[in-house]
């Protein structure tokens, strides 16, 4: 007997196109079943066998198997042709991939085999104009780092724990603004994020 997963999404991944990472989130947490645990316990060494077979990368549960899932899909979209700003779609093991290839950027939804491609290509879209929305219709690297913290709210209002909360980029963009008007009110706070997003944006621009 497998997992029964509620999500709708595996991951949201935004890299370079080296496949250096901007901003990822991975949503690998399983419902399990009633009385799966012991059904796992009692079939381990054969649901191992299987699970490797079924998936290379281990559901993502470690950052290893992320970034070599990274690193696969940022090679299969350098061997291919894809038009600037238009989604594509790609198949590696058993994930729906969509990609959308902006600049120097590329942004990833993933899916699995049995999610709806329809729902995928609505959250891209709704990435891609909330990034719009926060770089001036500029998206780029170096955009996309300064505006680190922006994206992670983005991302969280978008979907939890794989499951889709909010996919109007305006709401997002509106309850984006009203957290950082929060952070604005509380000064010692935003001092220290700051200065912890120019030491990220320093470290990511160098490649350390």
């Amino acid at each position: 007997m497998k997992n029964v997963s509620i999500k709708q999404l595996e991951a949201i991944v935004i890299l370079d196109t080296d496949g250096k990472r901007i901003a990822v989130k991975y949503y690998n947490d399983k419902l399990l079943l009633k009385g799966e645990d012991k059904l796992n316990n009692l079939n381990n060494s054969k649901e191992s066998i299987n699970f490797n077979c079924e998936d290379i990368y281990n559901n993502f549960r470690t950052v290893e198997d992320q970034k070599l899932f990274e690193n696969d899909i940022t090679e299969k979209v350098k061997r291919l042709y894809f038009d600037s700003n238009e989604v594509e779609i790609l198949i590696l093991s058993k994930y729906i991939i969509l990609c959308l290839s902006i600049n120097d950027v590329n942004i990833y939804i993933i899916g699995d085999e049995n999610d709806n491609e329809i729902i995928l290509h609505e959250i891209i879209q709704t990435v891609h104009q909330s990034l719009n929305n926060i770089t001036n219709n500029q998206i780029g690297k170096r955009q996309l780092i300064d505006k680190l913290d922006s994206i992670y709210l983005i991302l969280d209002e978008i979907a939890d724990s794989g499951i889709i909360m909010e996919t109007n980029s305006n709401v997002i963009i509106n309850r984006l603004y009203m957290h950082e008007g929060d952070l604005q009110e509380s000064t010692p706070l935003n001092q220290a994020i700051s200065s912890a997003k120019e030491n990220i944006i320093r470290s990511l621009l160098s490649g350390t």
